[in-house]
């Protein structure tokens, strides 16, 4: 029986039988995988804290048919701060369901791994407005998977925008107002939001810790992105009705 050690970031579990809980990871070099930990949810279980949401730990893992078996946990980070403030768990949560969703089973990526542990970080520890963390996490998130946006020239004529008329989740960016007429499918954007996402996209994430949006640009990043990510996944983030129920 051969163990390989990894870690990983706890992106979704899912309780069954008595005590057991079958554990989403995500890992840099492994990518998505499924683990199972037998007896976790036992109060005296060495496991139990290593198998909770958003836990970040170095695992010991055996390979049984299509899944991994969970034989040993070392914790780096269980990143309380975000369990215990709702705003933060609610985007926490979005941030996972995006990351679960963009991560491919047993295909390794570390810009994926190290863009969710900056982000959880943040969120934790840092004095950033949650969704700004969030907004970072889902521009940035967009260019890893190869979904970078245009935001320099207009998508239909390539001409320079100097003044923004909208974006479109269909074609990947902005368009000006000349290309605007008969054309349907874009939201509307101011250009001090398509500067701040220039200015993510091209900004290091170590570069970004106090950032600040003003709240019209934060609420346009918000919704744009969600909805760009959602066409190009064609999937719904589940946790983004969570955060609409709460108002945020």
């Amino acid at each position: 029986m051969k163990m390989t050690p990894v870690k990983g970031v706890i992106l979704r579990y899912s309780d069954f039988k008595e005590a057991d809980r079958m554990l989403t990871i995500l890992t840099p070099n492994k990518g998505k995988i499924q683990v199972l930990a037998r007896g976790c949810r036992r109060q005296n279980s060495r496991f139990l804290s290593a198998s909770e949401l958003f836990s970040y730990c170095d695992y010991m893992i055996f390979k049984f048919r299509d899944i991994y078996i969970l034989t040993g946990a070392d914790i780096n980070d269980l990143f309380f701060d975000i369990r215990s403030d709702l705003d933060k768990f609610a985007y926490g949560t979005y941030i996972l369901n995006l990351a679960e969703i963009s991560a491919n089973p047993e295909e390794g990526s570390y810009p994926l791994f190290h863009l969710l542990l900056y982000s959880l970080t943040m969120l934790a520890y840092s004095r950033m407005h949650p969704e700004d963390i969030a907004n970072i996490y889902q521009t940035k998130l967009a260019d890893i998977l190869g979904y970078r946006p245009q935001l320099e020239i207009c998508i239909y004529c390539g001409k320079p925008v100097k003044d923004v008329e909208g974006f479109s989740t269909v074609d990947s960016g902005i368009f000006c107002s000349d290309c605007y007429n008969g054309r349907k499918n874009g939201y509307n954007i101011n250009m001090g939001t398509v500067r701040a996402m220039r200015y993510i996209l091209d900004t290091d994430l170590d570069a970004l810790k106090n950032l600040k949006f003003n709240p019209k640009v934060r609420d346009e990043i918000s919704f744009i992105m969600a909805e760009y990510l959602s066409k190009h996944l064609e999937k719904y983030i589940r946790a983004r009705s969570f955060i609409e129920k709460l108002g945020l």
